[in-house]
């Protein structure tokens, strides 16, 4: 009992200078799709809903929780790569409140995780490169009619790309037969370019655009504990702290240079704490479960008004009503090792809370600032994802594949692992 205590005095005081870390968002058209996944990497977790804090028993341990490094014995050597499906759901036109929705179809694929783990007795180290965010979108949008305030929202076109690269070194200490203690520092490489074009609705021609442009760096960490509470349960304790990234914001009107504002913002990746159980009734079946706290709210905090500035008293009340709520996902997993063969079965499901940039209301129907906004960011909803998988395994060799599939996404990966004996 002392240890586990110790270990939540640990992450908590590691937590505390991540806390006060908040980032900022426009309240352009582009912003309305952003979309994250704090799914941790390969394939083998990815086929277990991502419910993995708790196990930690292979090479992605290095960022999922560093701690369970711990439980590897040889060097081995893994990489991944995914296939990513998105469909992002925006507002293509109509009358408020009867506007109609559409969804932008996207992919983004890559070599997503490769790392290196070398174990000593009680010490073990990983270096690890991981696409942390690889994200892309075009949308259009037509004229929107805001009730019966006699005003239009323009037509737009929107294009997004954020891509974010994760290097990093963990390290992990056994204390003793129970309980093991992780950490991990990233060194993370950032890029953004983003822009919403507005054009007249009976003409076409260009009126204004909104542009978010970055290439920054930063550092975040990762502080992981592993607790073997029986030789059949285990208990994971984990808190990742992402660093913000300068980016830049241009507004351009074309007919009147005079109102082109700039001004630079930070883009504040959301930090995620949780705890992972993972239970073994027998030797060939697993069972995992994690809950995943992620501060969404880091994203927006605050909205900033995307065009001319300053805004008016009733555009600055207005996006003061536009927030990213935190949310919390749910995970559960299950792996089955066949008997008297190298074929691993996995499944799993988990609960994607929304996250995206909303418009929380009320609305005043004679305020158009208002309309436009609960047009534009009207919420999502939660999403439910599930996954399959299996894998071989060879004495020196293991292949996994696995999908996940949901409304707005879907993953395919393909990973494996070498170990030196």
């Amino acid at each position: 009992m002392k240890s586990i205590q110790k270990t939540c005095m640990l992450l908590v005081a590691l937590a505390i200078p991540g806390i006060i870390q908040a980032g900022e968002l426009p309240n352009n058209e582009s912003m309305q799709g952003l979309q994250f996944n704090f799914s941790p990497p390969g394939a083998r977790s990815l086929g277990m809903g991502g419910a993995f804090l708790g196990r930690a028993d292979d090479s992605t341990a290095a960022f999922a929780n560093p701690a369970g490094l711990t439980n590897l014995f040889s060097a081995e050597l893994s990489a991944e790569y995914r296939f990513n499906d998105y469909s992002t759901p925006y507002t293509s036109g109509g009358s408020y409140p009867d506007v109609t929705r559409a969804s932008a179809n996207s992919s983004a694929n890559n070599l997503s995780y490769l790392s290196y783990v070398y174990p000593t007795e009680r010490w073990v180290f990983a270096a690890f490169r991981q696409e942390f965010m690889d994200f892309n979108s075009k949308f259009d949008t037509g004229p929107i009619t805001l009730g019966g305030t006699g005003a239009v929202a323009f037509p737009t076109s929107n294009s997004v790309d954020v891509n974010i690269v994760n290097y990093g070194f963990s390290t992990a200490f056994r204390v003793n037969d129970r309980l093991s203690l992780g950490a991990s520092i990233s060194y993370m490489d950032y890029s953004m370019n983003a822009s919403t074009l507005r054009s007249a609705p009976d003409t076409g021609v260009p009126i204004n655009q909104q542009v978010q442009t970055g290439n920054d760096t930063g550092y975040g960490f990762t502080a992981g504990a592993l607790f073997r509470a029986t030789e059949r349960l285990s208990i994971g304790l984990v808190y990742r702290s992402t660093p913000g990234f300068n980016t830049n914001h241009r507004h351009e009107n074309f007919a009147n240079g005079a109102f082109n504002t700039t001004r630079q913002f930070k883009f504040e990746i959301p930090d995620v704490y949780g705890i992972g159980f993972s239970f073994q009734p027998n030797d060939n079946l697993t069972f995992n479960f994690d809950v995943i706290r992620i501060n969404y709210s880091d994203l927006a905090s605050p909205v900033f008004w995307a065009f001319r500035t300053p805004p008016s008293a009733n555009q600055q009340a207005a996006i003061d009503m536009m927030s990213i709520d935190n949310g919390t996902e749910f995970r559960l997993g299950a792996e089955y090792v066949m008997q008297n063969k190298p074929i691993v079965l996995r499944g799993g499901v988990w609960q994607d809370p929304s996250h995206t940039l909303t418009f929380n209301g009320p609305t005043d129907d004679s305020d158009p600032n208002q309309l436009v906004l609960a047009s534009f960011f009207p919420g999502g909803s939660d999403e439910t994802h599930y996954s399959v998988g299996f894998g071989f395994f060879f004495s020196n060799f293991q292949m996994d594949l696995a999908a996940d599939f949901s409304k707005n996404q879907d993953t395919i990966s393909v990973s494996g692992v070498y170990r030196f004996n």
